[in-house]
């Protein structure tokens, strides 16, 4: 007896997943046209911009409730899986010439280790954050921030422009979000496409209000003179959500996501959540020393007044994408015109 036919479908993916890979192919296509123009081999241009896809499409992935109950289901297993994929990523680019160094390149496993060590630690402490929940935090930062890590991804002598900062950003991402989605969950980070009016609605007011005092101070100051710079027409959507995908989002998940969470839950109480926002704040502004070559007050003055605009969004709406929004205005709109 013949069995009835049955149409072939496939399972559409969910919403999340379809935004992860939609933002990583518009990336990695505007990637790919900026490298394009620079004299390189074919290889070194497709490893790069392989790599970057990867571990975009990686930390993209963490919005996604599926993926991160697959992970949570794998835990064990995941916390060496999940940083050998890592790894791997950052091997595939270091196939290209110079770019694997001895001693620099084990740096990579090394920052690897770490935070997945020290959240495990937190874990077996309890729920309470504890002290190991912060090194897991600095770990995560500082070699970024410092620029210990870009010396990994740096090329001795390749053709390319070196991409330390975006692959390091990256990476550093992936880590974070595995070490605190998944060894080490903590609730309300936040990070999440699915987006409410009312979260947009709170976004756009923070902006609303710090945007024109930011503005009035930098051009009283002379830090943000008037001088825009509009990139190829081609290049305005890929340059707008690098802002966002590559600054705005990460630094939020970092300080709002990470720390003021942190803080606000070690003292939960109203006092212990203004000073939480308070201190990630004024850290968060001097986070940004480094981006001058001389100590400017007005740089750590005007990012840590941002830094209060965008923890209050955070607070308000309990999502760090919501915050990233105001932050993607700011860095977006600083970019084009000042």
């Amino acid at each position: 007896m013949a069995l009835p036919s049955q149409p072939f479908s496939i399972t559409r993916p969910p919403a999340e997943i379809r935004y992860a890979l939609y933002l990583t192919l518009i990336m990695s296509v505007g990637a790919f046209v900026v490298l394009a123009s620079i004299p390189v081999s074919r290889f070194d241009l497709a490893s790069t911009v392989v790599s970057f896809g990867l571990l975009l499409l990686s930390y993209l992935l963490f919005t996604s409730r599926h993926y991160l109950e697959w992970l949570r289901e794998r835990t064990e297993k995941s916390r060496f899986i999940f940083p050998a994929m890592l790894l791997a990523v950052y091997i595939l680019y270091g196939l290209g010439p110079g770019r694997l160094r001895i001693p620099e390149s084990l740096l990579i496993p090394a920052y690897l280790a770490f935070p997945i060590l020290f959240a495990s630690f937190a874990v077996q402490r309890g729920e309470r954050p504890n002290r190991y929940d912060l090194l897991t935090v600095a770990f995560l930062y500082l070699p970024v921030e410092l620029s210990a890590l870009a010396r990994a991804w740096q090329p001795a002598h390749a053709g390319i422009p070196s991409p330390t900062h975006p692959l390091s950003q990256l990476l550093a991402m992936n880590l974070a979000l595995f070490c605190f989605l998944v060894v080490r969950p903590i609730d309300g980070i936040g990070f999440t496409f699915r987006l409410r009016k009312p979260d947009v609605v709170q976004a756009l007011i923070a902006f609303a209000w710090f945007f024109p005092l930011a503005l009035v101070f930098g051009m009283a100051t002379g830090f943000v003179p008037f001088k825009p710079h509009l990139p190829a027409a081609a290049l305005v959507i890929p340059m707008i959500l690098g802002k966002s995908l590559m600054v705005a989002l990460p630094e939020e998940v970092l300080f709002r996501g990470l720390l003021q969470n942190l803080l606000q839950r070690a003292a939960p109480t109203a006092r212990g959540r203004v000073a939480a926002l308070l201190v990630t704040a004024v850290v968060f502004g001097f986070s940004h020393l480094n981006n001058h070559p001389l100590f400017d007050w007005r740089y750590v003055t005007i990012a840590s007044v941002a830094g209060i605009a965008y923890g209050i969004v955070y607070n308000r709406t309990g999502k760090v994408t919501a915050a990233a929004i105001t932050h993607s205005l700011i860095d977006v709109i600083r970019g084009l015109f000042f």
